[in-house]
């Protein structure tokens, strides 16, 4: 009888702390204090409050109660690295070495004097030795991503090179050499993207090999082989983001003699070939580390999923290790085999996966959203988050049997907060439901059904007529904490969260029903779960409204500029933050042009361009009747700050509902406590100002007295 997969003792045996649960401009209006009227006679002033009418609501427990985030670490030098977040962000180390249990995140060290609110920070390799750190940043929150040292000792933090765009990194075995993609260009017709290799005693930096049109290379963290002689990463076929393929690139003019070349691979270029045939493949991850030095580790999603597979250097074989029916998140090389966390926004599975023998040999489930920080050897580093959970930390050792036998895991929280400052921080009360949409489901016959999160406020607003509910506008369902949601729940407000067509969780087939639909399909999915939510919830139209930020902000401005059809919804209001309001000039501008033409089409083809104008809400101001925020930073690469600026500059022309606030100094997102207090007010100034079409804002008897806010039209 087969011995059943196991692991003796985990903290997935319990729950995870809960179910449940990111042209011409005008002028901007830079972002000013809310509110501007004095607190009610015997309230303290707080530059961290929030007024939603009566209610006030103490922003800094939930910005800064728990004031850490973007935890990374190194195992194998026992660091973990994080940003103590507050007005300005600090970046911290916290020495693991003579951890025991639990760990103090206070007692962690500054390592730069750097405010990391106003800088992008996306990576850290800490190298085996050495004081110095490499970083994957930027200077000014504009993306404009480059390769930096930071000193432990000395805290000077050093830019080493100076390229438009670096896409990502990796570094060699003996952390001589880093291997990375730059790209140069100011628009996507000029783009140009070279692999670089740069020597790290010397100072040396040589281009090794360029893409072309018909193989462009793009975001990817490139890998050396063990013996240092070839790189690996992943590039684009004619820039179609689902036609992902692996590449080697040969830095050794001998090396080609000594690796086996995969069946079927084609040379492309001097120096290149592909491993994998460019196919219908969206998702193309790679693991750091080798398995028995020979087999490099990805993450593919050929057959609909994310799961794992192998590419033996020996024998050039590709092979399929995992065969699960969730996406695989990631995935980590220790002693014991391959290290997986895979899931839904239902829950989260870790598995151990034996490389020999392609098989599971154990595997558990939970709920929640676990991340991998990082692995080594038997150690494994995670996070877990849920609506209701901020985040706790994990540390796990995987041991296998003396017998040969199934392999054990051992855990413990290291990181967890106090229970009086989760009750702070937790203020709504999430369930998952499924939401009828408009369209049949080919795989069950019957009306597709779309995954969400409701999250109801454990205190809900009194008076019916000041109660509203948010839907996501777009990277809904996840089982994740969001500040925002929460924020929101505080006020007395009910949030939706669905995955609308397009969202990821679900397989590659789902996250695919909006490619080259971009405005279509996916606004009618909003519009059945604001039907679902007047029906649930009890309220009416004008106090249902949507929201999101980047897609999600763009998705708001469409569900209220929609062409007038059968199936739109008279939505209430929108707060649509980063969004992009014309789809050919975001194209033009952005940093992610292969998203716009997945999504879109290619604006240089007539037939798509008329398609992206009509689609753009920017065409369509003039449908806009509810209330509509816009908030932006200005110095945002990613959806560039012009998006907003003309989208208000029109709505003020034709006399229609929009506000704008620009945030001077920041990027695709609003950083530090005093900024986002005012966002969060802003926000609160638009939810009051929705009302019926045809009748005056009802009135209730106040909680409190209510104070005036600040309203800014768009100028």
């Amino acid at each position: 009888m087969p011995r059943r997969p196991r692991f003796s003792v985990s903290a997935l045996l319990a729950p995870l702390l809960g179910l449940g649960l990111g042209v011409a401009c005008a002028p901007p209006k830079v972002a000013t204090p809310y509110p501007t009227a004095e607190p009610p006679a015997g309230e303290a002033s707080s530059d961290a409050l929030a007024r939603y009418f009566e209610r006030a609501v103490e922003l800094e427990p939930l910005l800064a109660g728990f004031p850490y985030k973007r935890f990374e670490a190194s195992l194998e030098r026992e660091r973990l690295f994080f940003l103590e977040t507050a007005e300005g962000y600090t970046l911290k180390l916290l020495d693991l070495r003579e951890r025991d249990g639990a760990v103090d995140l206070s007692a962690a060290v500054t390592i730069s004097d750097v405010d990391w609110s106003t800088r992008s920070l996306w990576k850290i390799h800490s190298p085996r030795e050495g004081t110095l750190l490499w970083l994957h940043a930027d200077a000014r929150n504009d993306e404009r991503m480059n390769l930096w040292t930071l000193d432990l000792g000395s805290k000077a933090l050093t830019q080493v090179t100076d390229h438009d765009y670096v896409y990502g990194f990796g570094v060699d075995d003996a952390d001589a050499r880093i291997a990375y993609l730059p790209r140069e260009g100011d628009k996507p017709g000029d783009y140009r993207t070279c692999l670089r290799i740069l020597e790290v005693a010397s100072g040396q930096n040589r281009e090794v090999l360029c893409d072309t049109p018909e193989l462009s290379f793009t975001w990817s963290s490139p890998r050396f082989s063990p013996d240092g002689k070839e790189v690996f990463f992943t590039a684009l076929a004619e820039g179609d983001r689902n036609r992902k393929t692996l590449v080697a690139v040969e830095l050794d003019p001998q090396a080609g003699a000594k690796a086996t070349v995969a069946k079927g691979a084609k040379a492309r270029a001097p120096g290149l070939r592909i491993i994998t045939e460019p196919a219908a493949r969206s998702r193309l991850e790679l693991v750091r580390g080798w398995i028995d030095g020979a087999r490099l580790l990805f993450i593919a999603n050929d057959d609909g999923f994310a799961n794992l597979y192998t590419y033996d250097r020996r024998s050039g074989a590709v092979e399929q290790l995992s065969r699960l029916r969730e996406d695989v998140s990631d995935a980590a090389i220790l002693d014991a085999g391959v290290f997986a966390v895979s899931g839904t926004p239902a829950g989260s599975t870790i598995s151990l996966f034996d490389p020999k023998r392609a098989r599971i040999v154990g595997q558990q489930r939970g709920p929640g959203k676990i991340s991998l920080i990082d692995a080594d050897r038997t150690r494994v580093l995670w996070s877990k988050q849920a609506p209701d959970l901020l985040f706790s930390a994990e540390m796990a050792t995987i041991t296998v049997a003396a017998d040969g036998g199934a392999p054990g895991l051992t855990s413990e929280t290291i990181v967890a907060l106090e229970p009086s400052l989760a009750e702070a921080v937790v203020h709504c009360q999430a369930e998952a439901v499924m939401i009828p949409t408009h369209d049949v489901d080919p795989a069950t016959g019957a009306t597709r059904q779309l995954h969400a999160f409701i999250l109801r406020p454990k205190k809900p607003m009194a008076a019916p007529e000041r109660r509203r509910a948010l839907i996501t506008a777009f990277y809904g369902g996840d089982n994740r904490y969001s500040v925002f949601d929460q924020v929101m729940c505080a006020a007395g407000l009910t949030v939706i969260s669905p995955a609308v067509r397009g969202s990821r969780g679900f397989g590659k087939d789902f996250a695919a029903l909006n490619d080259r639909d971009l405005g279509g399909a996916e606004i009618v999915d909003l519009f059945a779960v604001g039907r679902w939510a007047e029906a649930t919830l009890g309220l009416e139209s004008w106090q249902i409204g949507v929201y999101g930020g980047s897609h999600g902000g763009y998705a708001t401005m469409r569900a209220l500029t929609f062409e007038p059809s059968p199936e739109r919804y008279p939505f209430g209001f929108g707060l649509a933050h980063a969004g992009f309001s014309d789809i050919v000039t975001f194209y033009g501008a952005t940093n992610i042009p292969d998203w716009v033409r997945l999504e879109s089409g290619d604006p240089a083809d007539a037939a798509d361009a008329a398609k992206m104008r009509d689609r753009s809400p920017l065409t369509h101001v003039d449908r806009l009747r509810a209330p509509l925020l816009l908030t932006h930073g200005a110095n945002d690469s990613r959806v560039p700050v012009g998006e907003s600026r003309q989208l208000a500059a029109k709505a003020k022309e034709l006399g229609v509902p929009v506000t704008y606030v620009e945030f001077a100094g920041q990027g695709h997102h609003i950083e530090g406590l005093g900024r986002r207090a005012e966002f969060f007010q802003a926000n609160f100034d638009l939810l009051e100002s929705a009302a019926p079409a045809t009748a005056a804002p009802a009135t209730a008897a106040p909680e409190a007295a209510a104070p005036a806010t600040s309203k800014s039209p768009a100028e």
